[in-house]
C-alpha cells in the first residue's frame, strides 16, 4: 500500500507542475515523446525480466495454451462488463456523457480522433514497437542474464527496484502531462459517482470470464476464481495459489498474469478504436494504474486516466483478499 500511495504522489506531484507550466506549453511538447520512451524502455525491460526467468521460460511450451485461453476469457469479460456498464450509464465509449444533443458532436469527434490516433499517434505502430521490445527483451533476456548474473535472486532484487524508479518516472511524466492539459479535474466532475462503478464491473467480468474457462480446462471453480482474482499481479497471485498446494493452478496463473499484463498493453490501441477507451483500460489488470497509464493517456486523452488508475487500484486492492479466498473454498 505504502507503494500504491508513493505512486499516487508521483501523478499528483506532476500534475501540480504540469499545471504551473501552462504557460510554456508548447515548450514542453517533447513531454509526449520522452513518455512513450519511457514507456519502451519499461517494457523492454519487463521482457528482460521474464526472459530471465526459467518458471517462464519451462511454462511455455506445457502450459502457455491454458494460460491464453483463460486470459482471452478474462479479457473478454471485462470489456463485455464494461460496455454494457457503459451504455446502462449512457457514457460514450470516449468516457463522456450523452446526450441527444450531443450524439452528433460525439460521432464527430470519433472520426477526428480515430484519425488523430491512425495520423498523429500512430497505434498500429506503436504496439508493433512493443512488441519487439517485449520480444527482444525476453530474448536477451533469457540468453545473456544467467551469464552475467550468477546469482538471479541479486537480478530479481535489483531490477525490480528499477522498475519501481521506472514506473515512478513514467507517472510523473503522465502527472505532468495531465496538468499540462488541464481537463482532470473537469472529467472528474463529469464522471461523477460512474467513475467508481467501472472498476467494479471490471472485477466481475473478470471473474465471471475465469468461471467461463472450466469448461475447457480441466481445473475447478475455485482456481478459476482464484486464477481470474490475480489481474495480472504475477509476483503475488501465483505465489498465493501454491502455497495452498495447487501447483498446476499456480503456474498457469503466473502464465495468465504475465499474458494479461503484456497482451493488454499490446491491445490497448485496438480495443481503444474497436470498442471504447474505458475498456482498453480493463484490459493489462493491475497494470493500468502504472506502466499502462500512459499509453492509455496517449492513446485515449486525459480524461480516460482517472478510469484506468482507478480500475487498476480497485484490482490491486483486492489481489490480496480474492485470491486466497477463493482458492481457500
Amino acid at each position: 500500500m505504502k507503494l500504491l500511495f508513493f505512486y499516487w504522489g508521483m501523478i499528483i506531484l506532476g500534475y501540480f507542475m504540469g499545471s504551473k507550466c501552462k504557460i510554456i506549453r508548447e515548450k514542453l511538447t517533447f513531454i509526449n515523446q520522452l513518455l512513450m520512451a519511457t514507456v519502451i524502455v519499461l517494457v523492454f525491460f519487463m521482457g528482460l525480466r521474464m526472459g530471465s526467468n526459467e518458471e517462464v521460460i519451462s511454462n511455455l511450451h506445457t502450459i502457455g495454451l491454458e494460460a491464453l485461453l483463460i486470459t482471452f476469457f478474462i479479457m473478454l469479460g471485462s470489456v463485455t462488463a464494461v460496455t454494457i456498464t457503459r451504455k446502462l450509464l449512457k457514457v460514450h465509449k470516449n468516457g463522456r456523457l450523452k446526450s441527444d444533443q450531443q450524439e452528433i458532436i460525439l460521432k464527430n469527434f470519433d472520426d477526428t480522433n480515430d484519425a488523430k490516433n491512425e495520423n498523429n499517434k500512430g497505434s498500429s505502430k506503436m504496439s508493433l514497437t512493443i512488441m519487439l521490445s517485449i520480444a527482444l527483451g525476453l530474448i536477451l533476456g533469457h540468453i545473456f542474464i544467467s551469464r552475467i548474473f550468477y546469482d538471479y535472486n541479486a537480478f530479481e532484487k535489483h531490477s525490480g527496484n528499477t522498475m519501481v524508479i521506472g514506473i515512478s518516472f513514467l507517472l510523473f511524466l503522465v502527472g505532468i502531462d495531465m496538468g499540462l492539459a488541464g481537463t482532470i479535474a473537469t472529467s472528474l466532475k463529469k464522471a461523477g459517482f460512474r467513475v467508481l462503478i467501472f472498476p467494479l464491473a471490471v472485477v466481475i467480468g473478470s471473474l465471471a470470464g475465469s468461471l467461463v474457462c472450466v469448461l475447457f480446462i480441466p481445473i475447478s471453480s475455485k482456481e478459476a476464481l482464484a486464477i481470474g482474482a490475480g489481474f495480472g499481479w504475477y509476483t503475488l497471485a501465483p505465489i498465493l495459489i501454491s502455497e495452498k498446494g495447487y501447483i498446476i493452478a499456480g503456474a498457469i496463473s503466473f502464465m495468465h498474469n504475465v499474458i494479461r499484463e503484456f497482451g493488454g498493453i499490446i491491445l490497448i490501441p485496438i480495443v481503444a478504436k474497436k470498442f471504447g477507451c474505458i475498456e482498453a483500460a480493463a484490459l493489462p489488470g493491475v497494470a493500468s494504474m502504472d506502466i499502462s497509464l500512459p499509453l492509455i493517456e496517449q492513446i485515449c486523452g486525459n480524461e480516460i486516466v482517472i478510469y484506468s488508475f482507478l480500475i487498476g487500484l480497485m484490482q490491486s486492492a483486492l489481489v490480496p483478499l480474492l485470491v486466497p479466498l477463493f482458492i481457500g473454498f
